[in-house]
């Protein structure tokens, strides 16, 4: 549901995080005005994230409102439900839907290719409605579905790249912001931004379905790959998702996107070090005995280099309180 990207640290962000909670939310009420209720499920972080990326590049000033997400009696706060960076990650938050319920209408399952089939007739509509806001925009809808749909065509063919379609695909989505945005010259490193991230989704999703996939007779690549071979792509992958954020030029909000990807990173640190979830619940439980024994970061802390805020209680850096 949440996808790849993680939460900002709270306490880090703690100016920032109101805009963080605006977009999502923002997201989330966009998906179910343009859509229907129902699709509000479909919110994530994966495309809040992209939304959030595109506000953040935006030379004009931001759209904002005073408004609720689910509870229409809570105090209002201010989200962004109509920027053209959010109203294109909805779009593709559907179409994301209708990529996966076609994959599952394949599975060998008789149950789960019956829902999702069930589930392609009654989200037709919507995700009807998602396609044309996406080709009113030039997006290349039709490359993208093309790209998805030869998956299984590669993971036959060379299961090493395997995470190329999805790479592509979020490539594809992230790149567009350029042209909503105006900012040709962008292009690159956002796609760049979107490919990185894609591989990430790709091989998080197999690292934990190995064993899934294994009992019932899946391709995973993690039963045909050496698993050193798939660290080194992940690796690969978050590096560029890391470089690819320092190179874009941010009009605001990029001390936000950047604790977004700290924290992203200590959030999956078991999936990129490929830990199984034992060893990462030992490392997290080693860390806690650790840090009440000391009762306390170092002396003189500064959060970018030797401390991370999200494990730290007792930081005494002064971005931290």
């Amino acid at each position: 549901m949440f996808g790849f990207i993680a939460s900002p640290c709270a306490r880090c962000t703690r100016d920032s995080l109101p805009v963080w909670r605006g977009a999502f939310c923002g997201l989330a009420r966009c998906l179910g005005r343009e859509y229907g209720d129902a699709s509000r499920l479909l919110v994530n972080r994966d495309a809040a994230f992209i939304g959030l990326v595109g506000m953040s590049l935006d030379p004009i000033a931001l759209p904002w409102k005073n408004a609720t997400c689910c509870n229409p009696l809570a105090n209002r706060f201010p989200v962004s439900d109509d920027h053209p960076a959010i109203l294109h990650a909805a779009a593709v938050s559907v179409c994301g839907l209708a990529a996966k319920l076609a994959d599952d209408s394949h599975d060998e399952g008789f149950l789960r290719r019956g829902l999702a089939r069930i589930g392609r007739v009654l989200t037709g509509p919507a995700v009807d409605r998602a396609v044309a806001a996406l080709n009113s925009s030039s997006f290349p809808t039709e490359q993208v579905w093309d790209a998805l749909a030869g998956q299984e065509e590669i993971e036959v063919s060379d299961p090493l790249r395997a995470d190329q379609p999805v790479a592509m695909a979020y490539g594809t989505i992230t790149s567009h912001l350029a042209d909503l945005l105006h900012l040709p010259t962008q292009r690159r490193n956002l796609h760049r931004l979107g490919s990185a991230l894609g591989s990430l989704v790709y091989w998080r999703d197999a690292w934990q379905d190995r064993r899934e996939d294994q009992a019932r007779g899946r391709f995973n690549p993690f039963a045909t790959q050496d698993a050193e071979a798939i660290k080194h792509r992940i690796a690969s992958a978050w590096g560029d998702f890391g470089a690819s954020i320092e190179d874009l030029p941010f009009v605001r909000y990029g001390n936000l996107i950047a604790q977004i990807e700290s924290s992203t990173g200590y959030s999956r640190q078991g999936f990129l070090q490929l830990q199984a979830e034992e060893q990462v619940r030992e490392k997290a439980e080693r860390k806690r005995q650790k840090k009440e024994r000391e009762n306390s970061c170092w002396n003189s802390c500064d959060c970018s280099h030797c401390c991370d805020c999200c494990t730290c209680d007792g930081c005494d850096c002064c971005s931290c309180h």
